[in-house]
């Protein structure tokens, strides 16, 4: 598997671990700076919509090795397609439709709860401060982290680009194609962020969601227009 690793796919996994590394066993510290808040969160950084894309759960070591993996299969035949600094907006792009659709939901649950606490004669500031708390004593939503984003827009990029490619998963007797595969587990995340499923988890459903829709996007795009004939690098 390594041995086909391309050059931004093993770049960006050194990179991931050496953010795992540093935050979490190095200077824990910095953990809280690089995940992301939410932006009326008195703890955000301008920086961490990028940043979060290489932290992940510092409690769960299957976080990063599960990303990690998925980016290691799937993602070198997709830089290879696309060349390497496509790949690097490929990835990041995906990374950011993830952070989009994610502060997009808790914007919209943000002012529903404010508007519903000012009608009830709260002050804004006294809103902010049951949501979010204080930067040493935090209430609000945990924080973003992980590659997943990234990864799922790998995912639907391959799909879209391999469609028919067979996979073998653990416990499944029989390879199944990429476009079904793949789109069952995007159905389930579309499910997920909706709430359909009432199952209460601490993964980032939505980040999922928007980091694919945007793979799929850039991918459709540039195969539409034969994108790939155009190198960046």
């Amino acid at each position: 598997m390594f041995s086909n690793m391309t050059p931004v796919v093993k770049g960006i996994i050194i990179l991931n671990v050496v953010f795992y590394i540093g935050t979490v066993f190095i200077a824990p510290g910095l953990y809280d700076t690089f995940a992301l808040h939410f932006f009326e969160d008195p703890r955000f950084h301008f920086w961490q919509p990028i940043t979060h894309m290489f932290m992940h759960d510092s409690a769960n070591f299957l976080h990063i090795l599960m990303n990690m993996y998925v980016l290691a299969i799937f993602g070198p035949p997709l830089e290879r397609w696309m060349g390497n600094n496509k790949f690097i907006f490929f990835y990041l792009s995906s990374g950011i439709g993830a952070y989009l659709l994610t502060t997009g939901i808790d914007y919209y649950e943000y002012v529903t709860w404010s508007s519903e606490a000012i009608e009830a004669g709260a002050s804004q500031a006294i809103v902010n401060q049951q949501l979010f708390g204080t930067v040493s004593d935090p209430n609000f939503w945990g924080v973003m982290v992980g590659a997943s984003g990234c990864t799922f827009g790998v995912l639907a990029g391959f799909a879209f680009l391999y469609p028919n490619v067979k996979l073998q998963i653990l416990f499944i007797p029989f390879p199944i194609a990429a476009k079904w595969l793949i789109g069952a587990y995007f159905a389930y995340e579309t499910i997920a962020t909706l709430g359909i499923t009432g199952v209460q988890d601490n993964i980032g459903h939505a980040a999922h969601v928007g980091g694919a829709i945007v793979g799929f996007i850039i991918t459709w795009y540039w195969k539409r227009n034969s994108m790939d004939k155009y190198r960046w690098d």
